[in-house]
């Protein structure tokens, strides 16, 4: 009898148990915000075939799965790179026929071998050769994959980490400006060293990132403690862009159980860490979407969190002053010279769940980016129970956003980490990958629209990593970057998409690069793909002409 009595109580218990976590896996805005929009902004997707299911060892890997679109050809589609966790091997995806197929042995993509597991990628034309190479990186350090004519060849790059720290996210860009890529890798404590997920206040636990300045032969040196970046916290990954304006690439770093943390480069090869909003403070920033979400020319970022997913109490862990703990997803709206706000609330997104990667990008083609961000926790006991549908939000005019991924087809049922958007039809709307871990990746390509766009290419090498982008029509200016390492672990496209909406014409495109030179180009066409660098040699062509026939 009292078998039977302990029996029905702990059945009782698990079932309450379950009740509690299921309130809390709820949908987090059904009772907070208006998510009413109209239907005409709503894009739609189809599913198509992707074959690629990523196999995770929670015991010896980090909870994390790197993707990277990268044009192996220079055909202005690309294709896409997936890391394989340990015992599988890396593959590259082409979009082909309406469908996604394996194309690693086309590209003589390397072996990684079954003893390591890739977790971060990135793509840039490091020998500027005009190929875009692969940068992934491993627990036994950075791997970079030259690309010559479509084809690749391996080499190891002296990755100097400490003992404990592993490999992680990337961002490259030319810091120095001397036309070479630098790298910052950041890094994370290594599996088997981790002694919990909710440590803030221990400021002794963690792995230190670094800097890796180009020595212009492919070698790299650490310059991480003379550049100020010394430091010990779990990293999941960075950016660098030009936060200011000022032509110099500054550096965003997300730290887990942490800070986000905005350093300024101040030109000399040291930077500066600047107050924001989560300056001193505590959160899970993990993913970071870079974009310029309210069109006023300044790069703004979202931060993802944990969010109402889980209770407050549990999710601060250690932190002793719990005024100091932020579990909202978080949005860095820039108010010019490094200065912030957190607009999340204001934007309706700071109440939303459990999150990972999330990426900025005008998903209809109306002039104001959208995002997407990716959820899930693949070592989380309650998600085998309760799924979360990672977010497609669409930006309306007011500059607020409303989750549509139910309408548009896109709920992502798998661990997500985050979400890669490129045109692979080619059809001037962009299309959609979920990358998830220990589960299948998803493939969405998009029913388009009527709204107009360009698209502009401006290469994907030292000069270009890190430039801004704004195009202007009559009625609008609308910004963008080339960065790497957008999401998590992750490297969006090269190719910047810009909705235009129903605009007939374009006044102006302009390039800020980040060797600090300005190109203008007047009247392109809409609806097309804009190569910059073409349209740069022409116009030093007929310079060239003009000055001879002057002679």
């Amino acid at each position: 009898m009292i078998k039977k009595i302990l029996k029905i109580a702990g059945i009782l218990i698990l079932l309450l148990l379950i009740l509690v976590l299921g309130f809390f896996w709820r949908d987090a805005v059904s009772d907070k915000y208006d998510i009413s929009i109209d239907a005409k902004l709503i894009p739609k997707f189809d599913q198509v075939a992707l074959d690629f299911i990523h196999q995770y060892n929670g015991e010896k890997s980090l909870p994390i799965a790197p993707s990277a679109l990268i044009d192996i050809n220079n055909d202005n589609i690309d294709e896409v790179f997936f890391g394989g966790g340990m015992n599988q091997e890396d593959a590259i995806f082409a979009y082909r026929d309406h469908k996604f197929v394996n194309i690693s042995s086309e590209t003589n993509l390397p072996k990684k071998g079954i003893t390591t597991t890739t977790v971060g990628a990135v793509s840039a034309d490091f020998d500027n050769n005009g190929y875009t190479d692969l940068l992934v990186s491993r627990e036994d350090g950075l791997h970079l994959y030259y690309n010559t004519n479509g084809k690749f060849t391996a080499k190891i790059i002296n990755t100097p980490v400490n003992e404990k720290s592993n490999p992680a996210g990337i961002t490259v860009g030319d810091i120095d400006k001397d036309g070479d890529l630098d790298i910052f890798l950041a890094t994370y404590l290594k599996k088997e060293l981790m002694e919990g997920q909710t440590i803030f206040e221990d400021y002794n636990y963690g792995s230190t990132s670094e800097l890796l300045l180009n020595n212009g032969d492919s070698t790299f040196k650490s310059i991480t403690k003379q550049a100020g970046l010394d430091y010990v916290h779990n990293t999941f990954q960075g950016v660098l862009v030009d936060i200011d304006n000022d032509s110099w690439l500054d550096l965003v770093v997300v730290h887990d159980t942490g800070e986000a943390r905005t350093y300024k480069n101040n030109g000399d090869l040291t930077f500066t860490m600047k107050e924001n909003p989560l300056t001193k403070k505590f959160a899970y920033p993990m993913g970071l979407a870079v974009g310029d979400y309210n069109n006023d020319g300044f790069v703004d970022f979202m931060f993802s969190n944990t969010g109402s997913t889980l209770p407050r109490f549990l999710a601060k862990g250690d932190i002793k002053d719990a005024t100091r703990f932020n579990e909202k997803w978080i949005l860095f709206k820039n108010e010019g010279d490094f200065k912030f706000t957190d607009a999340a609330a204001e934007a309706k997104i700071a109440d939303y769940e459990f999150s990972w990667g999330c990426t900025f990008a005008d998903m209809n083609n109306d002039g104001l980016q959208d995002l997407m961000v990716a959820e899930n926790y693949v070592d989380l006991a309650p998600n085998k129970l309760f799924r979360l549908p990672s977010r497609f939000l669409i930006q309306k005019e007011d500059h607020t956003f409303v989750p549509t991924e139910k309408q548009s087809g896109v709920v992502n049922p798998h661990f997500g980490i985050t979400s890669l958007v490129s045109d692979f039809n080619q059809d001037g709307y962009l299309d959609m990958i979920w990358t998830n871990i220990d589960t299948p990746s998803l493939a969405y390509i998009s029913q388009g629209g009527t709204n107009n766009y360009v698209q502009v290419d401006i290469k994907d090498n030292a000069a270009s990593q890190g430039a801004k982008v704004t195009v202007e029509t009559a009625s609008k200016k609308l910004t963008d970057w080339l960065v790497s390492g957008e999401g998590l672990a992750s490297d969006q496209t090269a190719l910047l998409n810009f909705g235009l909406g129903k605009e007939t014409s374009i006044k102006k495109i302009t390039v800020n690069y980040a060797n600090g030179t300005v190109f203008e180009l007047e009247n392109p066409a809409i609806n097309s793909v804009v190569h910059i660098t073409k349209e740069r040699e022409l116009q030093q062509v007929m310079a060239d002409t003009l000055s001879t026939v002057e002679e």
